[in-house]
């Protein structure tokens, strides 16, 4: 449901009456009375406040506010004072719309939501810019309440990375979740962790391979500390990293938005290619964590491509996902030294990004590095290359789905088995998986792009403006980008 779906849905469901009785000699400003209704079996019933607000998880305030109330001062201001504080919030607004925002698949949040860029790292950050740029132009200054207002009314929202607090851990410390519910929840977030140790031991024996894998939150490009930066788009560049728990070692797939877009396929190209180097020196069974994430991790592309890998090594292939809120890994370490190496350095190039991930571990070796452009990705997404054309385990409305699946096993047969527990055991996915029709099983893949991905003519038009406050040698980069 979207924000202003969510907001005529509420609207729909209170009535608001005229006050029929006040008390004598009362004081009270109150107009109206509030009637809260819920939907039970498509019919509307009336509920009581708390009843309401609790089945919604909303706050009251959130109800009033787009019931469009007023507040006592706002009732008793002067027609003046509420047209300035109207003009106000307009220029807040025309700031907040102006700052380029990032695609909401950059985080795990509402597709409804906007988010700045990561340049902006706090609402006082953003706050003190506003004020900044309200003054130098001189225009009416909305005060910080006013501001975060728009900036609620608006749906907008500060870059969240993608590992933050457990949204069910969360529900049960502000009292939303049921203890029973709550060590449902520890119980599975217990048993994947407990799973991961296991392999990691028996990959340190070196019976199997370990790996986890994550995508790094996003970088832009250019990146430094200058004030033309705030209203311009910038170039995306992605880092997508595996560390493999029985050596420690570690690859970072560095690449731009003209490589590639981000989507399945995306991800299955770099699990194949790393998976495939690995296997050539060292064939054993492989065993792969991730966190649940559909587009990323958890999806038919994928699986059909581990598959087919699986049966061209010879060699059983597993997924793991971690319970959601808890997907912290080996992998994230990566991640963090390398914002630690990143922590004030300018960026001009994409290339700089590679350049200081080689640098940020020297023991046991440093991190191998790979740039890969349009022609490394593969079309493992074509439907002639999908053995089975979905890994849902139930059929029917009410059976499980994808996101219940906790652990995926390709077989050198060919088959796909699942768990939808840790504890039970593997079973056949109930699916019946194409024949094959080549024997070449990877290299009959072909590739994704015939070409660089263009940005958009308004992201070019920005980059070039950029180049202002970027060292001349690198002009040719972003003159070269492709746009549409």
């Amino acid at each position: 449901m979207s924000w202003h779906e969510k907001k005529m849905y509420i609207a729909s469901m209170v009535d608001k009456t005229p006050t029929t009785r006040k008390t004598k000699n009362s004081n009270s400003r109150r107009s109206d009375t509030k009637v809260y209704y819920l939907k039970v079996n498509d019919k509307k019933e009336r509920v009581c406040l708390k009843t309401f607000l609790e089945t919604l998880g909303i706050k009251e305030w959130t109800v009033r506010y787009w019931l469009g109330e007023k507040t006592t001062i706002d009732n008793e201001s002067e027609p003046s004072a509420v047209v300035a504080t109207e003009t106000k919030k307009e220029s807040a607004r025309k700031y907040l719309m102006a700052l380029p925002k990032l695609p909401s698949h950059y985080c795990r949040q509402s597709t409804s939501k906007l988010y700045l860029e990561p340049i902006i790292q706090t609402k006082s950050q953003l706050y003190r810019l506003y004020v900044d740029y309200s003054v130098s132009r001189n225009e009416p200054v909305a005060s910080r309440k006013v501001f975060e207002g728009v900036l609620f009314e608006e749906n907008i929202s500060l870059f969240q990375p993608k590992k933050d607090a457990c949204d069910q851990c969360c529900a049960h410390k502000a009292g939303n979740m049921s203890d029973e519910q709550y060590i449902k929840h520890i119980e599975l977030k217990d048993l994947a962790r407990i799973e991961k140790t296991l392999d990691k031991e028996a990959a340190r024996k070196g019976t199997i391979h370990a790996l986890t894998a994550d995508l790094q939150a996003v970088k832009l490009c250019p990146s430094l500390n200058a004030s033309a930066l705030y209203f311009k788009t910038k170039l995306a560049v992605h880092n997508f990293t595996i560390y493999n728990l029985g050596t420690n070692g570690v690859a970072c797939y560095w690449f731009d938005e003209t490589a590639c877009d981000l989507k399945a396929t995306t991800y299955a190209s770099f699990l194949v290619d790393y998976l495939t180097k690995l296997l050539e020196n060292d064939p054993k069974d492989v065993v792969l964590f991730t966190d649940g994430c559909t587009a990323q991790n958890r999806n038919n592309i994928v699986s059909n491509a581990l598959l087919r890998l699986a049966m061209a090594k010879n060699i059983v292939i597993t997924q793991k996902y971690l319970e959601k809120g808890h997907t912290q890994m080996e992998v994230d370490s990566v991640h963090s030294v390398i914002e630690r190496k990143l922590k004030n350095r300018e960026i001009f190039l994409p290339s700089q990004y590679a350049t200081i991930t080689k640098e940020a571990r020297k023991v046991p070796s440093p991190y191998q590095v790979i740039t890969p452009d349009h022609t490394f990705f593969k079309n493992f997404a074509h439907k002639d290359h999908l053995i089975y054309d979905s890994i849902r385990p139930g059929r029917g409305a009410g059976d499980r789905v994808v996101m219940d699946i906790r652990a995926v096993r390709y077989s050198p047969s060919g088959t796909i088995d699942f768990k939808l527990h840790f504890v039970d055991d593997f079973v056949p996915l109930p699916r019946r998986p194409k024949k094959i029709l080549s024997d070449s099983l990877i290299d009959c893949v072909g590739p994704l792009y015939e070409s660089r991905q263009p940005i958009s003519k308004t992201k070019y038009d920005h980059l070039q403006e950029l180049k202002s406050v970027i060292p001349k040698d690198c002009h040719s980069f972003y003159d070269n980008l492709p746009f549409k």
